[in-house]
């Protein structure tokens, strides 16, 4: 439910939203305390003009997030790594945003705001007993959270006489106790993570810069074209040496991978030909065929492969990317080499162009 008011130039949205969720009746009454779980979420926004040319906002919510079914029921028969929970609670975000826009002239305005989140209930797997094993399984819980703070900065120049622009800014930080609800299950490799951390730490989506900018050109009917250019600092890794039989706690995501941009255009000229409209466009993507690093780790390696990090032990010794295999000593340091395998998977997108043409009857 929401309702909007007005008064005097204040603009007011408030509303409320009530989630139920059930586990279902297949699932034993001894094994679950709450078949049905509810929750109340309130939202409430607000504008207010501060001058004739100001604006502030503020906006604040609770938003409900059920947890994905394999959670809850995954290895009822013994037969998976992790089991399921059918107890598990909802994954709850809280969140504040403050902004401010004001209006340069009447093409061009500017807008600074202000966020953070608190996330709850996020998943990780501890060892519970279950009746009928004769050990401990891996059981999914709810133990872990996360924080998102930041700002955020946009100019922006709307489309008139053939012209318009947009450009974006954004610093922001993502903690939290761990990025993968499966980070402590044991075929994860001995090199994952077997221990809980008792502090935050980036998560693995930690991006403290991004920025974009976007250009708009047109002679309407005739022509018209766009480019948007897009950067972004490096994501966070963590390192692995070649012979760690566990991994550091204070290592997890301490390093940076290199920053990433990328250039894309769309361009489109319309004409008559015989008696028809036609547009010729062409689109490219990663116009500059950048190659930065967007996977450092892939889930899938090659034959050879260590401990299943070693794409990301090559690149700590070699500061090469693109993966690679050990193969027997070539050099007589005592050591096996690497067999570098240029793995695509590794990096961004290449350069793509695509042209063609329309016809409109």
């Amino acid at each position: 439910m929401q309702d909007h008011w007005k008064y005097q130039g204040l603009v007011l949205n408030a509303g409320v939203r009530y989630d139920n969720f059930s586990v279902g009746k297949q699932i034993p009454s001894s094994e679950v305390a709450d078949r049905v779980k509810t929750q109340i979420s309130p939202r409430i926004g607000m504008a207010y003009p501060i001058t004739e040319r100001d604006v502030m906002s503020f906006h604040y919510g609770h938003f409900f997030q059920v947890p994905e079914r394999q959670f809850i029921y995954e290895g009822r028969l013994g037969t998976a790594t992790a089991r399921g929970n059918t107890n598990l609670e909802p994954q709850t975000t809280i969140s504040y945003q403050l902004g401010v826009q004001h209006l340069v002239n009447e093409d061009l305005f500017f807008q600074f705001g202000v966020y953070f989140k608190d996330v709850f209930g996020l998943l990780t797997t501890v060892p519970r007993e279950v009746p009928g094993f004769a050990t401990t399984v891996q059981t999914y819980v709810n133990g872990d959270y996360a924080s998102e703070r930041g700002l955020e900065f946009s100019l922006t120049r709307r489309f008139k006489r053939g012209f318009g622009f947009e450009l974006n800014y954004g610093y922001g930080y993502a903690n939290g106790t761990a990025s993968d609800p499966e980070r402590a299950l044991p075929e994860r490799g001995n090199l994952r993570d077997q221990f809980k951390p008792n502090t935050e730490q980036p998560l693995r989506w930690d991006q403290r810069h991004t920025f974009s900018a976007t250009l708009s050109l047109a002679d309407e009917n005739v022509w018209r074209t766009s480019f948007v250019y897009q950067f972004g600092s490096g994501f966070p890794y963590t390192p692995h040496e070649r012979d760690e039989r566990r991994q550091n706690p204070e290592l997890v995501y301490s390093k940076r991978l290199p920053s990433l941009s990328s250039l894309s255009m769309q361009g489109e000229r319309m004409f008559t030909a015989w008696g028809q409209n036609l547009t010729l466009y062409v689109q490219a993507t990663n116009l500059l065929d950048a190659q930065g690093i967007t996977n450092l780790q892939p889930d899938l390696t090659p034959l050879g492969a260590i401990n299943g990090e070693s794409y990301n032990i090559y690149y700590e010794e070699t500061h090469r990317a693109g993966g690679a295999f050990l193969t027997q000593d070539q050099n007589g340091d005592g050591r096996e080499d690497w067999y570098p395998v240029h793995d695509p998977v590794v990096f961004q997108a290449g350069r793509s162009i695509r042209a063609g043409l329309g016809v409109e009857f």
